[in-house]
């Protein structure tokens, strides 16, 4: 029996979350446009968000917390096939399959930006294209764009478990995502959410380490 609507996921995770979604669809279809400086921004929040999740993944709330929702190759595989089933298990905060597309996608969005930082593209440099040979250089600046178009793969996987789950499941998971809040189906114990300064830390520490790696502050 369904209950009223708890709390599910606090404010940085959905935030985080959104700007991830809009960075990275606005660096993917940029990557063509004069001038590269667009791609370069939309890139540098990019991986401003990524580094940050990691961060809180790690410092953040309970159900934003890496030790608390990834689970491994197994119980994926065992979520996958109840999926395959049309039924699945309710979690309160990432599912098993769901965990792995997190750690997939934020791995894939760091060594993106990171690649394109030794990138030569049209009218800009990256910031240490300078520091490697022109072998390394195009090797770097290929993987680039390899891995944005496996990233871009994920993501268009993503969305349509998404709907998936919405229109076969029955179970919306976008509104809990704007909202942060989730009528639970069954009982679950209403997980700790750390205090927003805590993430402001986090976000100001991520933001040092995308200007240091963008040589925004390095000598």
């Amino acid at each position: 029996m369904s209950t009223a609507e708890k709390r599910i996921w606090d404010l940085p995770v959905r935030i985080t979350h959104w700007g991830l979604v809009i960075s990275f669809f606005g660096a993917f279809f940029t990557a063509e446009l004069n001038p590269m400086i667009i791609h370069y921004w939309f890139a540098f929040i990019a991986l401003t968000l990524a580094i940050f999740r990691v961060i809180w993944g790690l410092i953040g709330s309970e159900n934003a917390r890496f030790v608390n929702f990834v689970r491994g190759y197994q119980p994926a595989r065992a979520y996958f096939t109840e999926l395959l089933k049309f039924r699945h298990k309710e979690y309160w905060g990432h599912n098993p399959l769901g965990a792995l597309m997190v750690i997939s996608a934020i791995s894939l969005m760091i060594l993106t930006v990171v690649f394109g930082l030794f990138a030569r593209n049209r009218d800009l440099t990256g910031p240490w294209a300078d520091s490697v040979s022109p072998t390394v250089e195009k090797l770097l600046n290929e993987g680039h764009s390899f891995l944005a178009s496996v990233l871009m793969t994920i993501v268009v996987a993503h969305i349509a478990a998404i709907l998936f789950y919405r229109f076969v499941l029955h179970d919306n998971l976008i509104k809990p995502m704007v909202t942060g809040m989730r009528e639970p189906q069954e009982p679950h114990p209403t997980p700790k959410f750390a205090p927003l300064w805590l993430a402001a830390f986090g976000l100001a520490i991520s933001i040092a380490i995308t200007g240091a790696l963008f040589r925004f502050w390095l000598l």
